[in-house]
């Protein structure tokens, strides 16, 4: 659409998209760009060398160049690159090109927790958009599948459930689309000529352990150490918890893998990283009477399916036979 907008006006402009989904920092969206347009990833080298390679890529676009960044709460709380692009051509980093960022989130939080300087640098200008309710899912599932599938191969009742579920969690096109995508391949996979409900319930499964999948494999030890102590004292009925219970378990399970033990603050650090990215949540509230608002922290992925996937990791195979074990006495209807 810039594109076309800018050959009527004979503008000289062109974008660059990044889906932030799986980079908790700058320096990864950074990278992801030079990766895009100079075919290797400056992985290694210091930020600010990849910024440079970064800026080199925008200057040989275009006079104008859009940044898309898409999900860009997930890049975590260090926002040099929201900070640097904007005042890239002030501070001399490009001399030929004029540069804006679009975000998208979906977290109407994410801008009141920017900090000031990068909020003065952005001079933002704020476009909500409501989440799709069923029926409008419904309608965009619709039209999708009158051009993806042969006429009769999808039942309405599970292009309404695809709409429901999508609609009950983060209200995205784009998940509704998920669900009915993997709806077909189950489909598929059993040899069945007409899409129904119960291929839609299996395809939501699939969908939701393929994300935690790939958002667990994306995690360092120390993340997937913390993850690990949340979910056993999820097994022990303890949600929602107050950060110090998660590090009791936490120092526990660290003299039992080998992994150095961070401090309490750092520990919390990363239960609000597995929060930024949608494993876990947590939400500040009074405390016990011992003082003002502190995190209580849960579950947002299903306990029984972050168990799966964390049994693959092969590090914590002691300790995940130990929660397996509580998990199989407990209500986790996966065990």
């Amino acid at each position: 659409m810039f594109e076309q907008r800018a050959d009527q006006q004979n503008l000289d402009v062109d974008t660059v998209y990044v889906s932030c989904a799986n980079h908790k920092s700058s320096y990864k969206v950074a990278c992801d760009i030079v990766e895009q347009y100079m075919g290797e990833n400056p992985h290694g080298h210091g930020q600010h060398k990849v910024f440079d390679m970064m800026f080199d890529v925008f200057e040989s676009l275009a006079e104008i160049v859009v940044v898309v960044l898409d999900e860009v709460d997930s890049i975590g709380d260090k926002h040099d690159i929201l900070y640097s692009i904007p005042r890239a051509r002030k501070q001399g980093d490009v001399k030929n090109t004029k540069l804006g960022i679009i975000g998208i989130t979906n977290d109407s939080t994410f801008l009141s927790n920017l900090d000031p300087k990068v909020k003065s640098s952005l001079y933002d200008s704020v476009i909500q958009f409501d989440a799709y309710d069923s029926e409008e899912l419904q309608q965009i599932l619709s039209r999708r599948a009158d051009r993806a599938f042969v006429d009769g191969a999808v039942d309405d009742s599970a292009i309404s459930l695809c709409a429901a579920f999508a609609a009950q969690d983060k209200g995205s096109a784009r998940q509704a689309i998920d669900y009915l995508y993997e709806a077909g391949e189950v489909a598929l996979d059993h040899s069945d000529d007409l899409i129904v409900d119960d291929h839609v319930r299996e395809a939501e499964e699939r969908v939701e352990k393929r994300y935690i999948t790939q958002s667990i494999n994306g995690l360092t030890i120390q993340d997937q150490a913390t993850l690990t102590a949340m979910v056993s004292v999820a097994v022990d009925g303890d949600e929602p918890a107050r950060t110090r219970r998660v590090y009791s378990e936490y120092s526990n399970l660290c003299s039992e893998i080998g992994v150095n033990k961070l401090a309490f603050d750092r520990m919390r650090d990363h239960l609000l990283e597995l929060d930024m990215i949608g494993i876990i949540d947590g939400k500040k509230r009074t405390g016990d009477g011992q003082g003002g608002e502190k995190y209580y922290w849960e579950m947002s992925t299903d306990t029984g399916t972050t168990i799966e996937v964390l049994e693959s990791i092969s590090r914590l195979d002691d300790v995940i036979d130990i929660v397996v074990s509580s998990a199989q006495n407990s209500s986790i209807t996966n065990y």
